[in-house]
């Protein structure tokens, strides 16, 4: 069973991505944003803890904010940065092509690239502002702040990324 910090259904609600878009291509791109952004940011214990908090319903009203706040909105924009290839790319057994649709036209190569960075734009916004966050408020989430690296686990991105932008 894979655990999310967000669901399927919100992503394709506040995010970008269309409605009709398969949930498994969706899974695995929420995935990725977990495992190469999210857990990076918070560090494996407090991931970790955010997820079991949401398996076993005892998230603490910090965290729920949190994740409402500013976990949320990050893996929404990522999501809707890193889905694009993941939908104009097919790989198949003897190659890697790109996907048609009758409905749509596709865009060129440069109209992609400039959506990408477009949203790679927002994405950058909601991740400072996460970490920034975190960094204001550390002493509210103490798997954040007395973290644990044994056995693999990440250390907390505590970078000089601070936004003092606020999503409530």
């Amino acid at each position: 069973m894979t655990s999310f910090l967000v669901d399927i259904a919100t992503i394709k609600k506040i995010g970008f991505v269309n409605k009709n878009v398969d949930d498994p291509i969706i899974s695995v791109t929420l995935r990725r944003v977990q495992d190469t952004t999210i857990k990076p940011i918070l560090g494996t214990s407090f991931f970790n803890r955010l997820i079991e908090g949401i398996s076993n319903n005892d998230l603490n009203q910090d965290e729920i904010d949190l994740l409402n706040n500013y976990i949320t909105p990050c893996i929404v924009a990522a999501v809707d940065y890193r889905i694009i290839n993941a939908l104009t790319y097919e790989t198949r057994s003897k190659t890697v092509g790109t996907s048609r649709d009758e409905h749509m036209n596709p865009v060129t190569i440069e109209e992609k690239h400039i959506r990408e960075e477009d949203l790679k734009r927002d994405f950058e916004v909601y991740r400072k502002a996460l970490i920034g966050f975190l960094c204001d408020n550390d002493q509210l989430f103490p798997e954040y702040e007395d973290y644990s690296t044994d056995d693999g686990f990440l250390a907390p991105d505590k970078g000089a990324t601070r936004n003092r932008i606020r999503f409530k």
